[in-house]
């Protein structure tokens, strides 16, 4: 059973490639969740079992600056759905028998009968309040997911890889003093994640957009660059980032609209475009890295995480970032166009062998 977090797509999207090859290997597949996360996998694997298993429905405010202290009035809320899951998972795997349960950031799906996987490339997360309350926060962090039997990083293990600090934390004995130095829980690291397939394109003529994560930022990055193309003479492809939506927003003189496009259209749209705008989420970058696109990354105001990773992956000269609220979109498009931006050797099949293994043990 395979279960993303419905925190925007990103976690929905990095578990397509492990389902894929599961199926490839003759596994049983069954995916549980809700929401536009389980759209998505269901519009990729239409034939594979989905169940309904309730979200953490993190509501998020307009204003960045209130972010972390949203997320902190509903910890009550956060609480209760990692209860409850884990209550969930009880009661379904006595009706399911599952062998393998493969979390991504759900933090509740341990049981002690079967072997539960926990997938994130934040073990060290950034509350933006210091180090202190960063330490207290990973301390429980660390303690949930000692709970599963195994963690995979979905990063390379060496020169601190894609993401950082956030994928390889620093040594924290004092947390835990009686574990050994370094190993806080058993981790593999996997290799980067990403559904998409580079594709031959000769003409490379249109930026794309690729909008993603959770109301109301989406929709407030959306108009502003809605408001900021009208002035640009540029083809634009604008991927909304909503799998659920019927409506679709009438095309204009130089932006067609696209609610959401599925793994073969993704690919060949990003493969044809000349670069891609998008949010500075771990998933959006591991698949401009396979692809091997400029981009501009936005991150999403107040999110520690996607601030981070633009400042570090601007850093290294892979991205050029812009801040939301100081976003000059037609500046950005000249400086990413006329910079030569590093590409990082990945290996983007290291999963492969991963899976393969745990499946003769």
């Amino acid at each position: 059973m395979v279960a993303p977090l419905d925190w925007g797509l990103g976690h929905a999207t990095r578990c397509v490639p492990l389902v894929r090859f599961m199926v490839q290997l003759g596994w049983k597949v069954t995916l549980a969740g809700e929401g536009p996360s389980l759209t998505l996998l269901s519009q990729e694997f239409p034939e594979l079992t989905t169940i309904p298993l309730k979200g953490y429905r993190i509501l998020y405010p307009k204003s960045g600056a209130l972010l972390i202290p949203r997320l902190l009035v509903q910890i009550p809320k956060i609480l209760k759905t990692i209860k409850l899951e884990n209550e969930w998972l009880k009661e379904s795997f006595a009706l399911e028998n599952w062998d393998l349960v493969i979390s991504d950031n759900r933090y509740g799906l341990y049981h002690p009968k079967i072997k539960c996987i926990f997938i994130t490339h934040q073990v060290w997360v950034l509350s933006g309040w210091g180090n202190f309350i960063d330490r207290v926060l990973n301390k429980k962090l660390h303690q949930w997911i000692r709970q599963f039997n195994q963690c995979w990083i979905p990063d390379e293990r060496e020169n601190g890889g894609i993401a950082g600090v956030l994928s390889h934390p620093p040594v924290l004995s004092s947390l835990f003093p009686c574990l050994p130095a370094g190993r806080l829980f058993p981790t593999t690291y996997i290799g980067p994640l990403s559904r998409l397939t580079k594709q031959n394109c000769t003409e490379q003529n249109q930026i794309l957009v690729l909008l993603s994560g959770p109301e109301p930022q989406r929709s407030l990055l959306e108009q502003k660059l809605l408001e900021q193309i009208k002035q640009i003479d540029e083809q634009f492809l604008f991927v909304r980032g909503l799998p659920s939506a019927s409506h679709k927003l009438e095309n204009t003189r130089n932006v067609h609209f696209e609610n959401h496009l599925a793994s073969a259209q993704l690919s060949q749209a990003i493969s044809s475009a000349k670069l891609v705008v998008c949010r500075s989420g771990y998933s959006s970058v591991m698949d401009l890295l396979k692809m091997d696109k400029k981009a501009i990354l936005i991150p999403t105001p107040g999110q520690t995480e996607q601030l981070y990773l633009g400042k570090e992956l601007a850093a290294k000269n892979w991205f050029v970032t812009q801040k939301q609220a100081e976003l000059q979109l037609k500046t950005a498009i000249q400086l990413c166009l006329s910079d030569t931006q590093a590409r990082p050797l990945l290996d983007f099949e290291a999963y492969k062998q991963v899976l393969a293994d745990l499946g003769t043990q």
